[in-house]
């Protein structure tokens, strides 16, 4: 059901992997003994390659909106109607929110949190959703999970132990934040064929990733 794009650096360390300890019918875990978690990051990137040398970078105001710019284009929306709407909303975007964020289950991230390979960021999306152009988004970017291998060190300590808990609790909704995915920690990457839209009764969405390639470049270009 997924491409799966394979890059040979991956660090040497001692992994904890949510879908082993699944099934591996272990009781508890202790993740002190561990030094990295497995952790999977989904978007809607428009350079993947910049992905890989660059790692995966909280959102920040300039970026984002060179972002905003690129993805939301319409007949009927100006440069500057995206530029009002991003200043109006950015003031409420808050600390938690300019992390990255990653969850422990990939199958989550497909079966009920696909709006972010359909859509891209939150951010991004509820500027569409306000400009009257969401489906647009489904033009540009590629639907993109990134496999990582975080370190715990990465992870705020307080939050860390939340983690273990919920992992105990057997938990299938598990996230984790940082404030950037370094370039070594990428693994390697998937492209899903086919993903459940939360905004349209889970209808299946099926991208045309040959399409979405050629409309990418163009992306790039302009």
């Amino acid at each position: 059901m997924i491409d799966n794009i394979q890059v040979e650096k991956e660090p040497k360390c001692k992994l904890f992997i949510y879908e082993d300890f699944i099934k591996s019918y272990e009781k508890s875990v202790d993740l002190s003994m561990y030094t990295h978690i497995r952790a999977y990051h989904a978007c809607r990137p428009i350079d993947i390659e910049s992905y890989m040398i660059n790692g995966i970078k909280a959102i920040g105001r300039k970026l984002a909106m060179e972002d905003a710019l690129k993805r939301i284009k319409a007949t009927y929306i100006t440069e500057d109607d995206v530029k009002k709407m991003f200043n109006k909303e950015w003031k409420n975007v808050d600390a938690s929110d300019k992390k990255v964020w990653l969850a422990v289950n990939k199958e989550i991230l497909i079966t009920d949190a696909g709006h972010y390979l359909i859509y891209g960021s939150e951010f991004i999306n509820m500027l569409a959703m306000k400009l009257g152009c969401r489906d647009l988004l489904k033009n540009v970017g590629i639907p993109t999970i990134f496999i990582c291998n975080i370190p715990l060190q990465d992870i705020k300590g307080s939050w860390l132990s939340d983690v273990e808990q919920a992992i105990n609790r057997c938990s299938d909704d598990v996230s984790i934040y940082v404030d950037a995915v370094r370039p070594e920690n990428i693994i390697e990457y998937e492209h899903p064929k086919e993903i459940p839209d939360p905004y349209y009764g889970f209808s299946k969405y099926k991208p045309n990733y040959s399409k979405l390639d050629m409309e990418n470049k163009r992306t790039e270009i302009l």
